[in-house]
C-alpha cells in the first residue's frame, strides 16, 4: 500500500532521470517497470536493465509508506502530459491510481518483491569527487569511437577508464578508429580501471548540474552519484585491448587544415560517397588538399582545401564517416594529421588543446587498390 503527494515538475523530472535506464525491449516484464518506494519524506524513484540501473530521491508528502512498480514508459507518458498541480498516488491491492486536477488514470502495478534487487552504494567516504563537466568533456571525446553491441569482443563495446595518481585517462576503440584523452587536472589518490559500458556514461551526459560528480566502485560495479541521482553501471569484462601498440610511432608528416572546412567538405562528399564503404579519397599535396568521392550510381564528386603541406604528395582512403566524427567531437579551429604513408594508421589531433589535456584520435586508412 502506497499512497502519497508529490509535485508534478518533480515527479516529471525524477522519472525522466530514471526512464533512460528502461531497455528498450526486454523479456523480463519487471524490467518494464519503474519502482517507486517511499523512504522517510523521500520517494525513490529506480529503473534498470540489470546492467545500467538510474536511482534518484525526491522530496514527496507521504502518507502512506510502502513500495511499488508500474510500467514505466507508461507512468511517464501520463504524467509528462499532466499540468502543472500535485499528483496523487495511491495503491490499492494490484491497481495504482495516479490523480491530478480532474485526471484520473489506473495503471497494474506489482509488489517490490518481484523488482530485481538494487545495487549496493559505497559509503560517501569513499567515493571520488570529480568536476561533472570535465567529466561531460571527456565522454564526449571517446564515446564515438565505441564498438557496437554486434562486435565479438565484449571490451571493444565500453570505455577503457584509468584513473590514478598521475591522470584520468579514457580511451575507445572499435577495431577502425581509436580515441584517447588524458587529462591530469583529473588526478586522484585513488585508482580504479575498468570498462565502462557507454549507456551509463550517456545517462551521465545528460546530467545537469553544477555539483560535482562522485564516482566509486565496488566489486564489478561503477557507480556516479550527482546531487540525488546515481547511476551504476556492471564493467565489462576484459582484458581490453593493448592499444597504444597500434599508435604508430614514426608518422613524421604533418597535414594542418582548418577543421571546419575539412568538416564541410566531407559532408559534401559523403552525398556521393558508396553508401557501403563511404570511401572518400584524399590527395594530399604541396599547401592544398583534394578530396574525391565515387560512385557508380550516384556519380562522381571532387573538392580542393587549402591546407599547410609540405611533404611528399600522398594519396590515402578513409571512410569518411569516421573522419566526420572525430571533427565533430574536436574545438580547435585547426586540426593536425600525422601522416606516414597510404596504409599505415592516422593520427589526428587539435593543433590546440586546453592546458592538461593530451587529446589524440586515430583512424585505419582504407587500402587501396595496388595500380593506385
Amino acid at each position: 500500500m502506497v499512497k502519497l503527494l508529490v509535485d508534478h515538475k518533480t515527479l516529471l523530472n525524477g522519472l525522466n532521470a530514471v526512464a533512460s535506464a528502461l531497455p528498450p525491449k526486454t523479456s523480463l516484464p519487471s524490467l518494464s517497470n519503474i519502482l517507486m518506494e517511499t523512504t522517510g519524506d523521500q520517494l525513490k524513484l529506480a529503473a534498470t536493465d540489470l546492467d545500467t540501473t538510474v536511482i534518484t530521491l525526491i522530496p514527496a508528502t507521504i502518507s502512506t509508506q510502502g513500495a511499488v512498480a508500474l510500467p514505466g514508459k507508461k507512468l511517464l507518458e501520463i504524467v509528462r502530459e499532466f499540468s502543472g498541480e500535485d499528483i496523487s498516488i495511491s495503491t490499492s491491492g494490484s491497481r495504482t491510481t495516479i490523480s491530478c486536477k480532474k485526471s484520473s488514470f489506473t495503471l497494474p502495478s506489482s509488489s517490490r518483491d518481484s523488482y530485481p534487487s538494487l545495487p549496493s552504494s559505497v559509503s560517501e567516504k569513499d567515493r571520488i569527487s570529480l568536476p561533472l563537466e570535465l567529466v561531460k568533456e571527456v565522454i564526449k571525446k571517446t564515446s564515438y569511437a565505441v564498438a557496437g553491441a554486434s562486435e565479438m569482443r565484449a571490451s571493444l563495446t565500453g570505455l577503457l577508464w584509468k584513473l590514478s595518481k598521475e591522470s584520468l585517462e579514457v580511451v575507445a576503440t572499435d577495431g577502425h578508429r581509436l580515441a584517447k584523452v588524458k587529462m591530469t587536472e583529473l588526478k586522484r589518490d585513488s585508482e580504479i580501471e575498468a570498462i565502462l559500458a557507454p549507456k551509463a556514461l550517456s545517462l551521465l551526459m545528460k546530467t545537469v548540474s553544477e555539483e560535482p560528480v562522485y564516482m566509486s566502485s565496488l566489486g564489478s560495479q561503477i557507480s556516479f552519484h550527482i546531487e540525488n541521482t546515481s547511476i551504476y553501471s556492471r564493467m565489462i569484462e576484459g582484458p581490453y585491448p593493448p592499444y597504444e601498440k597500434v599508435i604508430p610511432q614514426n608518422n613524421t608528416d604533418v597535414l594542418k587544415i582548418a577543421r571546419e572546412d575539412l568538416l564541410g567538405a566531407l559532408k559534401r562528399m559523403r552525398i556521393i560517397a558508396n553508401p557501403a564503404t563511404h570511401q572518400i579519397m584524399f590527395t594530399v599535396e604541396h599547401n592544398k588538399i583534394i578530396l574525391h568521392a565515387e560512385n557508380t550510381d550516384a556519380g562522381e564528386a571532387r573538392e580542393e582545401i587549402e591546407a599547410d603541406y609540405n611533404n611528399d604528395p600522398l594519396q590515402i582512403a578513409f571512410n569518411g564517416n569516421l573522419i566526420v566524427d572525430i571533427l565533430r567531437n574536436m574545438k580547435s579551429e585547426m586540426v593536425l594529421f600525422h601522416l606516414h604513408d597510404s596504409g599505415t594508421a592516422v593520427i589526428i589531433t587539435e593543433e590546440e588543446q586546453e592546458a592538461g589535456t593530451d587529446y589524440l584520435t586515430l583512424v585505419m586508412p582504407v587500402r587501396l587498390p595496388e595500380s593506385v
